[in-house]
């Protein structure tokens, strides 16, 4: 491929480095000692529960038929995709390029998932404001061992304000779209005694544990707002240690696409694996997606681990995501290419065979982004491209760079669907 991508000057996100120094956090202010896990009986995280594979058709065919429906108006509901990584996931750029590929063709279902009270983070189309302290578990958030109940959401992280603290979002949308009807899905807990207000737009409430809500495994609450798009959403808290695991926004119609971004500074395939399992399946079957995503291995690479313990890895993670979506099609990407001198680091392509082997196992589609960047050297060449594509650390690329992989990515797949193939 001969040229992906156009720079801009930075990137928003980092995660870790080719040398031992720890990742970036996603939230860096200092926590206070007092624990924050839930009061709840949470059910363990369960590895002996069956793995559930597709019916054997294309790796793709659920999320193909989803689009064709769709596309032909025999679709009340929004065909969703869950997209789990790591910083270049977190960035949203990538993914987001994607996302607006697939909005441009078949209709923009709304912003989708959006994590609360975490920095550094951005979404797509979406602004946010973080004002006052919070705190935020996992901590690290890319940690890969439980901590407390390992009850974290969709995202993978919860976030607690402290006291003057607050956040707010705001979807861009103009004209009769900002006016369109959506649905403000918040996931919340609340220990004994904690309330928050929430407004949105011009309706105020007190949120608390009163508060009619619908709730999920480990105590995950969710509460359903309707608002028109455009508005305003802010969270602040008024007592005790209410926690935030996300928002949802979603148009009420027409029925389009809405891409789920969770991606983590510093991730690796197990840190999702260190969250309560029948919390997160439980999360993962309300959103109900038709495909997922998993784009994990840029960290891996600098790992000194044995690549085949990656295989595994991937493997449980498809089942805990098929046992929350069984009908759903998979998608796996390789690692981004990772210079060393005008080359690439050798162990890139070793992740990606690893986890190209697995993938074939487990039914799953597999795109290696080093080889859709341009192949080994491609990071070399996009750091001396004259709109420079990717970044002095050695590790991420520019916005642009993202938003032009990404839209080589949807490329790729819209291509196949048009093809009428079923597998990339």
């Amino acid at each position: 491929m001969s040229r992906l991508w156009l720079g801009l000057a930075c990137c928003l996100v980092t995660c870790a480095r080719p040398t031992p120094v720890p990742p970036a956090l996603a939230q860096s202010t200092p926590r206070t000692t007092q624990s924050v896990a839930a009061r709840v009986d949470v059910p363990p995280a369960t590895s002996s529960l069956p793995l559930v594979l597709p019916a054997p058709r294309g790796s793709l065919s659920a999320f193909f038929e989803a689009l064709t429906a769709l596309g032909a108006g025999q679709r009340t509901g929004h065909v969703r995709v869950l997209w789990l990584g790591d910083s270049h996931t977190n960035a949203d750029f990538l993914s987001g390029a994607v996302r607006s590929a697939l909005a441009a063709r078949f209709g923009d279902g709304g912003p989708g998932f959006i994590r609360v009270g975490t920095k550094p983070y951005r979404h797509d189309g979406v602004k946010l404001g973080r004002d006052g302290a919070w705190n935020v578990d996992p901590d690290p958030p890319a940690r890969r061992s439980v901590q407390n109940d390992g009850v974290f959401g969709l995202g993978g992280t919860r976030a607690v304000a402290k006291p003057g603290a607050s956040f707010g979002l705001s979807v861009v949308a103009r004209g009769e779209s900002a006016e369109a009807q959506a649905r403000f899905d918040v996931a919340y807990a609340l220990p004994p005694g904690s309330s928050f207000s929430l407004q949105l737009g011009s309706h105020l409430r007190r949120v608390d544990e009163k508060t009619s809500a619908e709730e999920s495994t480990g105590g995950i609450r969710h509460l359903t707002l309707t608002a028109p798009l455009a508005a305003q959403l802010s969270l602040k808290p008024e007592r005790g240690a209410a926690r935030f695991f996300g928002v949802v926004v979603e148009r009420h119609e027409p029925a389009g696409v809405v891409l789920d971004t969770s991606g983590i500074d510093g991730a690796r395939l197990e840190t999702p694996l260190a969250w309560n399992e029948a919390a997160f399946t439980a999360e993962v079957a309300r959103r109900a997606p038709e495909l997922f995503v998993v784009a994990y291995g840029t960290n891996e690479s600098f790992d000194a681990t044995r690549v085949t313990k990656y295989g595994p890895q991937l493997t449980e993670l498809v089942g805990r995501l098929r046992r929350g979506a069984p009908g759903a099609s998979c998608l796996v990407l390789g690692p981004t290419d990772a210079p060393l001198g005008e080359g690439s680091v050798p162990r890139v392509a070793e992740v990606a065979a690893e986890l190209r082997r697995a993938a074939k196992d487990l039914q799953c589609s597999f795109v290696s982004l080093q080889q859709l960047m341009g192949g080994e050297g491609s990071f070399a060449r996009g750091m001396k491209a004259k709109d420079r594509l990717c970044q002095p650390d050695r590790l991420h690329l520019t916005p642009r760079g993202y938003q032009e992989l990404g839209q080589a990515l949807a490329k790729l797949v819209l291509d196949a669907y048009s093809a009428g193939r079923v597998d990339l």
